[in-house]
Parts: structure tokens; C-alpha cells; sequence
């Protein structure tokens, strides 16, 4: 089994990093590009910098014109994507903290479950398959391995109940509205939602879009999102059974221009309002001609 894994790892490593060569090729900017992405990322600084906030800056990219770009980007829109995000990170540990002290108290019905789960046949599978493959016996390494996955399904199903018992320990203890992230796309031409968004307007009259697909993401509670489209060509439809929104890309224009924009806030739905009504949107509909 480790020889196998192994073997695939060092294998998708060559394959990922071939992809990477190949889909890498660079290639010095042109002044007209360098000034495209300058005008671009100090619209984007100018339209977030009034963004008022108690909350600690997480993460911020797409904000540093690098010289270099793709091959080929001359013959498509040019695309930018800037990105903050924040985070109350006092009401973060502290729910973390809570949580940790309820998962400690069930720590010892998770252990004398471990305990009494009967591995030792799961084990003797694992060894078998270390041995069919060190022997080069690949279809006895397929078929075992297909009892293994069997097995593990059925230990899985046994551990359900105690794994469902610590999520709902961590949700029930999980902080909402501690995150917010915002996002601006540049030459950005569709967008889907997974359910259907409501609608509403910023003061300044701009429409926006409010999808709210609030979930819990690994233990870390994700808000619904509110969108904005800049551009004069934005159209609402459906593609098959999802909502959209979509814009010409205008083939017919210089690559180096700004057609339409995306403007995403993931947040609590009102703190996402405030964010956006707050935004220097004016900096970001000047870039489109």
C-alpha cells in the first residue's frame, strides 16, 4: 500500500508539475499592460480603502503589478483579480476555546469507542496488499484493495453517530458573522449563483444581488454573498437549472481595456450591504470604456 501510494504521488507530482511548465510560459510586459494593471490595481485600492473595519486583515492579494504575464494574453481580455479579507479574530478564539472544552469532556466516549472498534481484520487486509504489491501482483493489489474500501465504508458507518456528535459540538459552538471577504474581478463575463438571488439597491442606486448560502466550511462558518456587476451589457438567465448573470466579452475592443467588473462581498448580509454601500465604486466603474 505505501509502495503503491508512493508510486502515485510521485507520479501526479511529475504529471501536476509538467501542467504547471506547460501552462507557465511567460513573457515580459508591455507598457501598455504594465499600465493597464496599474490603473487597475490603485481602482481597486482607491474603492476598498474606505471600507471601515474593527476586524484584523487576514489576506490581500492582487495588489503588486508583477512584470511579467502569460504568453497568448494579448490575444484575450486581460483579467485581474484583487482580493481582501478580514476576520474578528477575538470571537473566533474564544468560540474555538468553548468548543475545545466540550469536545475535551467528550473525549472519553470518542476513546472507548476507538477502543473497542475491532481493526485487527482491517489491518491484516493492509498487509496484504503491502505484499501483493512489493510481489508486482497489481490485479491482487485491485482486488484487494476494493476489499479494503468495503471495510473501511463499514467502519465509517460505525463511527457516523460519534462523528456527527462532534460536529454538531463544533457547530453549535461555531461564531457567525466573524469573516468578510471582498472580491473584484476585472474583465469578469459570467457569473452563476446556487440558488436564486435576491435583489436590492446600494444608496448610490446600484443593483445588487444577495445569494445566502450560509454553511459551515470545515469548521469554519461561511456567510452568503453579495454581488455587484459593473458593465453596461449585464444580462440575468438561466444556464440550465442555475441562475446567471452574464456580459459580452466584446472581442472588438483593445485586450487591454475594462469591459465589466464582479464585485463580490462574503459576509453577513447586512455587514455585506454596509461594506458595499461604503465602497468607493466610482474608482471601478471609471475603468470601463
Amino acid at each position: 500500500m505505501r509502495t503503491i501510494r508512493i508510486l502515485s504521488i510521485t507520479l501526479l507530482a511529475m504529471l501536476l508539475a509538467a501542467t504547471l511548465f506547460a501552462d507557465s510560459a511567460t513573457r515580459l510586459k508591455t507598457d501598455t499592460e504594465k499600465t493597464f494593471f496599474d490603473e487597475v490595481i490603485q481602482a481597486c485600492q482607491s474603492a476598498t480603502a474606505g471600507i471601515k473595519t474593527t476586524w484584523e486583515e487576514g489576506s490581500r492579494s492582487g495588489d503588486e503589478n508583477d512584470d511579467r504575464i502569460t504568453e497568448d494574453s494579448e490575444k484575450y481580455p486581460l483579467v485581474h483579480y484583487f482580493n481582501i479579507s478580514w476576520a474578528d479574530n477575538k470571537r473566533i478564539d474564544e468560540a474555538r476555546q468553548k468548543a475545545d472544552q466540550k469536545l475535551e469532556a467528550f473525549a472519553p466516549e470518542m476513546q472507548k469507542q476507538v477502543e473497542n472498534t475491532d481493526t485487527k481484520a482491517f489491518e491484516e487486509l493492509a498487509a496484504k496488499i503491502g505484499k501483493a504489491a512489493e510481489a508486482g501482483d497489481m490485479a491482487e493489489v485491485t482486488r484487494l484493495q476494493k476489499e479494503a474500501e468495503v471495510m473501511a465504508k463499514q467502519m465509517e458507518e460505525g463511527y457516523k453517530p460519534m462523528n456527527q456528535k462532534v460536529e454538531s459540538i463544533i457547530e453549535k459552538n461555531m461564531p457567525h458573522d466573524v469573516r468578510m471577504t471582498v472580491r473584484i474581478a476585472i474583465n469578469k463575463f459570467y457569473e452563476s449563483f446556487n440558488q436564486e438571488p435576491q435583489t436590492g439597491k446600494l444608496s448610490d442606486g446600484t443593483s445588487f444581488y444577495r445569494v445566502e448560502d450560509s454553511r459551515n466550511n470545515n469548521g469554519t462558518w461561511i456567510e452568503g454573498t453579495t454581488f455587484i456587476f459593473l458593465g453596461n451589457e449585464w444580462k440575468a438567465g438561466k444556464d440550465n437549472e442555475l441562475s446567471i448573470m452574464q456580459h459580452p466579452e466584446h472581442a472588438d475592443k483593445p485586450y487591454a481595456s475594462v469591459r465589466s467588473i464582479v464585485v463580490s462581498v462574503e459576509a453577513d448580509s447586512k455587514r455585506a450591504l454596509d461594506t458595499l454601500n461604503s465602497m468607493n465604486l466610482s474608482a471601478l466603474k471609471g475603468l470601463i470604456k
